[in-house]
């Protein structure tokens, strides 16, 4: 039973159905025997090729197990088709600006010229242009399409064109970024070179102090090995003037000890020769008694 389910279900009729569609391009078939695909290019035009597409995207579809997916992709091929035929419209609408007289027999044959003649839009495309365009204003029937195209073009690229927008800001904020970090980078560097040069300007005054108090010690070194050298030479002088005295005390002391001495020896040699008194006159007695 599921077998025959299988074999039934419209998924599976309708892949069959387009493989034989597309072998009949290239073989035989019932469709290409009864001029099927020549009834397709004079009804659809150049709108063969979006039919394509349509049908192999919508079979593509009924295999997709996410429904989400599923139905975006056939939004897309529907809005697909709109855009083709509002981008014909427009076109045509354009076309006709060229025309000065409009009336409906020389637009039908202007439009008839330019759509089947030059790009051959197909017969469905004019048979509805011409049913549209004698009861809407060309004004608004042309922003019609415009938005038309516009919303066509956001549901069928509307990932393409997030990831651009994306992109596109993610570009500028990246611009930024970079122009943010030049900038800070930039500040950074003249505060890093300013802090360098309050740096150096603190250590030559360090080592301006340094060399002024170094100056000035290596000055009072002189000065005290100046007055040292003075002090040296004024106790030396000192000295030499004491020893001097010295040597001049001890040549008068010596010299006065030399002067004791001979007069010692003065008064012991007046000593030796004293004669006492009593042999004085003993000896003057005697010889007075001997005359």
């Amino acid at each position: 039973m599921k077998k025959i389910k299988w074999l039934f279900s419209f998924k599976y009729i309708y892949i069959i159905s387009l493989i034989y569609f597309f072998l009949g391009y290239f073989y035989p078939n019932f469709l290409q025997i009864n001029n099927i695909y020549l009834y397709i290019k004079e009804y659809f035009g150049i709108y063969e090729k979006l039919l394509w597409i349509f049908l192999v995207g919508y079979g593509f579809s009924m295999f997709m197990k996410n429904p989400n997916k599923r139905v975006v992709l056939k939004t897309r091929l529907f809005f697909m088709i709109i855009l083709g035929i509002a981008t014909g419209y427009l076109y045509l609408l354009d076309s006709l600006k060229e025309q000065t007289e409009r009336t409906m027999e020389t637009v039908q044959q202007y439009v008839i010229q330019v759509g089947l003649l030059n790009i051959n839009l197909g017969y469905i495309e004019l048979y509805t242009f011409l049913k549209i365009f004698p009861n809407i204003k060309a004004n608004v029937f042309a922003g019609s399409l415009i938005f038309i195209i516009f919303l066509s073009v956001i549901v069928i690229c509307g990932k393409m064109i997030r990831k651009l927008i994306l992109s596109v800001i993610n570009f500028f904020k990246g611009q930024i970024l970079r122009i943010r970090e030049e900038r800070r980078l930039k500040e950074e560097q003249i505060r890093l070179e300013k802090q360098a040069k309050l740096e150096k300007d603190i250590y030559d005054e360090i080592c301006n102090i340094q060399k002024a108090y170094q100056e000035k010690d290596r000055l009072e070194m002189e000065v005290e090995e100046v007055i040292l050298e003075e002090n040296s030479e004024n106790d030396l002088v000192l000295q030499v003037n004491i020893s001097q005295e010295f040597e001049e005390n001890l040549e008068n002391i010596a010299v006065e000890d030399k002067i004791d001495d001979i007069e010692r020896i003065d008064e012991d040699d007046d000593i030796s020769i004293q004669i006492p008194e009593k042999e004085r006159d003993i000896s003057t007695v005697g010889i007075s008694a001997a005359n």
